[in-house]
């Protein structure tokens, strides 16, 4: 875990890097989590993980994978995870300059109670649960992409 602990002037990072932020106060520690946390959309982090990062000279590419979790509406069904559905491409906000791609997997089960593979109704999420419209605006693209 990284964390930022300033006081007073510049500090270390763990690598034993100078880093530049300064001031007079402390600053909270924050971990990569809580920092991923503040950049996505709220709720991202309940249903997928980063699985990689690519920084490229004019893009920045970020892997989501979802997480292996049962969707609620199959909650009484036997489910097996059979890995992923070919991932789903979106462009997100630009950082630093460059473009942002996100590449999501969306994760399939076999049901084992019907005999057919079942995937998240993101419909259903962004319905049923409160979510931030950001959120919300993400599960609709995303379902709309993965159809296509």
């Amino acid at each position: 875990m990284y964390t930022y602990c300033i006081e007073k002037g510049s500090s270390r990072n763990p690598e034993g890097k100078k880093s530049y932020l300064s001031g007079s106060k402390k600053i909270k520690e924050m971990s990569y989590d809580q920092f991923l946390r503040f950049i996505f959309p709220e709720g991202m982090f309940d249903y997928f993980e980063l699985s990689d990062f690519k920084e490229k000279s004019d893009r920045v590419e970020i892997y989501f994978e979802e997480k292996n979790i049962h969707p609620k509406e199959y909650a009484t069904d036997n489910l097996e995870s059979k890995g992923f559905y070919e991932q789903v491409r979106m462009q997100d906000y630009p950082m630093r300059g460059r473009s942002c791609l996100l590449f999501i997997k969306k994760r399939r089960w076999f049901n084992h109670s019907t005999g057919k593979y079942v995937s998240r109704n993101w419909k259903l999420v962004a319905e049923g649960t409160q979510i931030t419209t950001e959120f919300a605006s993400f599960l609709k693209a995303l379902d709309r992409l993965s159809r296509s």
